[in-house]
C-alpha cells in the first residue's frame, strides 16, 4: 500500500509543470539576439512607450520574435518577458 502511494504521488509530482522564468535567460537572450539593433534603453523607459502593461508587453515581445524569425522556444520568449519587465516596466503579472 505504502508503495503505492509513493508511486501516486511521484506520478502527480512529475506531472506538474515546474517551469519558473529564467530572468538571466532572458537577458542573455535578449542581449544576443540583437534586441538592441532596432531598441534603445530610452525606448523601455520613455512614458510614451508601446506597452502600457504586461500582456501588451508579453504581445509586443511576441511579434518582436515572429517579425525577426528569432528562434526561441516560448519558454524563451517568457523569459525575454520577465526579464524586460523586471528591468524595466515593473508591471503586474497578468497575461
Amino acid at each position: 500500500m505504502i508503495t503505492i502511494n509513493r508511486c501516486a504521488l511521484a506520478i502527480l509530482v512529475c506531472s506538474m509543470p515546474f517551469y519558473a522564468y529564467d530572468v538571466q535567460n532572458g537577458k542573455d537572450l535578449f542581449d544576443s539576439s540583437g534586441c538592441m539593433e532596432c531598441h534603445t534603453n530610452e525606448h523601455f523607459k520613455s512614458k510614451n512607450r508601446k506597452a502600457k502593461n504586461y500582456k501588451q508587453l508579453f504581445q509586443n515581445v511576441e511579434a518582436c520574435r515572429q517579425s525577426t524569425g528569432a528562434d526561441w522556444f516560448d519558454e524563451d520568449r517568457d523569459d525575454v518577458v520577465h526579464y524586460l519587465n523586471k528591468e524595466f516596466y515593473k508591471y503586474d503579472i497578468q497575461k
